[in-house]
């Protein structure tokens, strides 16, 4: 009876997967094309241009998280303007395996976002006549996918809360709050300042270390995040 259940669950999360997809190649290639090549040029750019490594890795990883979180918030966009939300509920049936799913196709893409901007860093790397390491390069890929997947875990309740414009509305609004005050905290406590700065330190020293505590932090996310998705999706008619 568990096997059963295990593989209906994951033929309908890969239902799920499968439509967010053929949302997502909906928009084109040309959008796809633009999509996958700006970070990659956009560094490249920097690196022709003199621009530093450290510089050039914070722009791709910025960059690429950006966009991908971007497309989390269009695919919500494509059901409501495509009135296409009438198909959840339906592929899958199950509400829960629909929210799974998204998270599932959203990781996977984050692990794309990961792999280009590894790519990106290495080409500026060649271009600036400075050879980036492979671990560097792992480390900077492993870093955007782990700030991608808790971002996207920190946006959804907003997105099933909220109609997309009205939820980045929101979440423009919370950064900007969260932003303003550790800027004022760190401008008005100098011991404050000190201690990000050495906590900074302290996480390029221990990458690893640093990583792995950063892949907790996300697992707990995504476990919240889907709690709290349910939570707001079952309550909604459809």
């Amino acid at each position: 009876m568990n096997t059963t259940a295990n593989a209906d669950a994951m033929t309908a999360i890969l239902r799920q997967i499968s439509l967010d997809w053929n949302r997502t190649i909906s928009y084109g290639r040309s959008y796809i094309a633009i999509f996958f090549a700006y970070v990659p040029g956009f560094t490249c750019l920097m690196a022709a241009t003199g621009s530093t490594l450290d510089s050039v890795a914070g722009a791709a990883i910025g960059g690429a998280a950006s966009g991908f979180l971007m497309l989390n918030i269009s695919l919500f966009s494509y059901e409501q303007m495509n009135n296409h939300h009438w198909m959840n509920g339906i592929v899958p049936i199950n509400r829960n395996h629909q929210i799974l799913g998204r998270f599932a196709f959203l990781i996977a893409c984050d692990l794309v976002a990961g792999l280009e901007v590894a790519v990106s860093i290495a080409c500026a790397g060649i271009i600036m006549h400075e050879p980036v390491k492979v671990t560097d390069a792992i480390g900077f890929a492993a870093m955007t996918v782990l700030t991608l997947v808790l971002l996207n875990a920190i946006v959804q309740p907003f997105l099933y809360r909220f109609s997309p414009y009205r939820a980045m509305a929101a979440i423009i609004l919370s950064i900007g709050v969260i932003g303003g005050t550790v800027i004022g905290l760190c401008k008005a406590l100098p011991e404050l300042e000190k201690t990000v700065e050495q906590l900074a330190e302290a996480i390029s020293r221990h990458q690893a270390i640093a990583l792995a505590a950063f892949l907790i932090i996300d697992v707990l996310a995504l476990a919240f995040s889907r709690k709290i998705s349910l939570h707001i999706y079952g309550s909604k008619d459809i």
